[in-house]
């Protein structure tokens, strides 16, 4: 039917791959019975299959004459009538655009899901009845009131908006109060600040050791500085083309490849994870008190989910920094202790950790290792278990040959 739209097709495919799979799962287990309990593990698949077939065959919308009807798997039927439409709302987030149908009172009526395919018979008719189509972000932009707009959205889409009416709000009073060549003479520096940094990343690594751990850190620290510096005319990200044209963008590339680096060194020591938190929480703490100070001595007007952003950042930094500064603020000696290796696993997770299970004086401990040391390690093996301590307390021990 011309005036129905359904759901990708991909949907019913999927569903169908599912449940065949399953069924293959099952076959297969009947004929091997020790492996009968696998067939339990699939089960949720196959629920999950069937949904979306009888989605793909229930879940449409139809395109009538006089009014349009939202059939749902689940859901109550809707029915919109044209005259009940006021306009066409079309909301841009991060990487995706939210498309809404709002009634004459500007309530929202219904969301257009990107999940259907063929909307070209619905906007067709849509403009046919002389339903206008609105752009909410270019509103925004304008500076424009949208405030009737606003209890059509949902929360995410008026929180993100939120941030946008507050960087311009941001931007506006930069234009005033700085002038455009020290804008531009910052911006440039900042984008040369940010190509230095990646290239800093990049020598610590290939330098390594303690050299390698201290360059990080000032990544780290200069990146916060900058931001701390020019707060709160720098954004992390901006959303806005006036935004792009006018706001500092923080160079964060160099601190978050500093970070992961970072936190890569630090998985392979095992510490007092109680301790670590401590310590962590001491330089967030002092990491903070520059921007708690900047913040009371600005004009500008700033919104506490902002300020909390930058608390958390500090968080974040000082959660990254901690070990690195504790294994440079060492200065006692290493304990040695013999293990032996009673298993090695790779585990399940996104980063796909070698690790290696070991009993050192009766008790078990675990090592995060190095792909080729968990080639070269069988169970079994001896391995001696390295053990220091910090100035600031913290106890952490690694495992090699």
């Amino acid at each position: 039917m011309d005036n129905v739209i359904r759901l990708s097709k991909f949907v019913k495919n999927l569903g169908i791959v599912t449940t065949v799979l399953f069924l293959i799962n099952r076959t297969g287990n009947i004929c091997y019975r020790k492996y009968g309990g696998f067939a339990i593990c699939f089960m949720p698949f196959v629920f999950l299959g069937i949904a979306l077939i009888l989605a793909y065959k229930k879940q449409i919308i139809v395109v009538n004459e006089d009014e349009i009807v939202f059939s749902y798997l689940v859901k109550k039927t809707q029915h919109i009538k044209y005259n009940d439409i006021r306009c066409i709302l079309m909301i841009p987030l991060n990487g995706r655009t939210d498309v809404i149908l709002i009634d004459k009172m500007y309530n929202r009526l219904v969301t257009l899901e990107q999940v259907y395919v063929n909307y070209d018979i619905l906007y067709d008719t849509l403009i046919k009845h002389e339903i206008d189509l609105v752009d909410f972000g270019e509103l925004v932009e304008q500076n424009k009131d949208v405030s009737k707009y606003v209890p059509a959205l949902n929360w995410i889409e008026k929180n993100f908006y939120k941030s946008i009416c507050n960087e311009n709000t941001t931007i506006k009073n930069m234009s005033k109060t700085i002038e455009k060549e020290k804008r531009k003479k910052t911006k440039q520096f900042l984008k040369a600040l940010g190509w230095i940094l990646i290239i800093a990343d990049a020598v610590a690594f290939f330098i390594g050791g303690k050299t390698m751990l201290v360059i990080f850190i000032m990544v780290l620290m200069i990146t916060y500085a900058v931001y701390i510096k020019y707060y709160t005319y720098i954004f992390i990200e901006v959303t806005t083309k006036k935004g792009q044209e006018l706001a500092y963008q923080l160079p964060f590339m160099g601190a978050a490849i500093a970070m992961l680096l970072s936190l890569n060194t630090s998985k392979l020591f095992n510490y007092e994870f109680g301790n670590y938190m401590k310590i962590t929480a001491i330089i967030t703490a002092l990491l903070a008190l520059p921007f708690i100070i900047k913040s009371l001595k600005t004009d500008v007007p700033q919104k506490f989910g902002r300020k909390l952003s930058v608390v958390f950042a500090a968080f974040i930094i000082a959660f990254t920094i901690s070990f690195p500064i504790n294994f440079l603020f060492t200065f006692d000696g290493a304990t040695h202790e013999i293990a032996i290796v009673t298993d090695k696993k790779i585990s399940s997770g996104k980063t796909r950790d070698r690790e290696l299970y070991v009993s050192c004086n009766g008790k078990r401990e675990i090592y995060t290792v190095s792909n080729s040391e968990y080639e070269n390690t069988s169970i079994g093996d001896s391995k001696r278990i390295c053990r220091r301590k910090s100035a600031l307390g913290l106890e952490y021990s690694t495992i090699h040959d």
